[in-house]
């Protein structure tokens, strides 16, 4: 379920319009839905990561720069090039701080990881935590957590 993004006017800069709560939560579920469908997608290896990063970035308890944060996923994109997320029905919630125009996304995710060429695969489910910012022309991806293995996985080809 991606939402577009002109319904929202996301191209325009924030500081032109007024953002409501119900504009942010749209936005940001947007964001989080955009976000797996990236690392649901083929190999991360050429490029950049299509995913709107702020400048900095607390990823798993360590903080980035973008372009730091951006070699860090390229890198898991190789470890892992099979890679499916989905966001588990139910348990996506949103909360808002309006003034401080933020917001924060938390669900269930369930995965599977697989590399053909080492013949290994992971699945399980995890926790999914994104903190997405309104501050900037477009919403940008402030933090992410989530807790690998905390809900449950399995390995296979070990």
């Amino acid at each position: 379920m991606l939402l577009s993004g002109t319904i929202l006017g996301l191209g325009m800069p924030s500081q032109a319009m007024a953002m409501s709560e119900a504009r942010m939560r749209i936005g940001t579920i947007e964001v989080a839905y955009r976000y797996l469908a990236t690392w649901s997608s083929g190999p991360l290896v050429q490029g950049r990561m299509p995913v709107d990063y702020g400048d900095r970035v607390t990823s798993f308890g360590r903080v980035y720069s973008r372009d730091a944060l951006n070699d860090e996923r390229l890198a898991a994109g190789r470890r892992w090039p099979v890679r499916r997320y989905t966001l588990r029905p139910g348990t996506l919630r949103v909360s808002c701080n309006v003034p401080a125009l933020k917001c924060a996304v938390r669900s269930t995710v369930d995965y599977r990881l697989s590399d053909p060429v080492r013949h290994i695969s992971e699945r399980g489910s995890t926790r999914f935590d994104l903190g997405v910012g309104f501050n900037g022309p477009r919403p940008s991806i402030l933090y992410e957590d989530g807790g690998l293995g905390a809900v449950g996985r399995s390995a296979a080809g070990r």
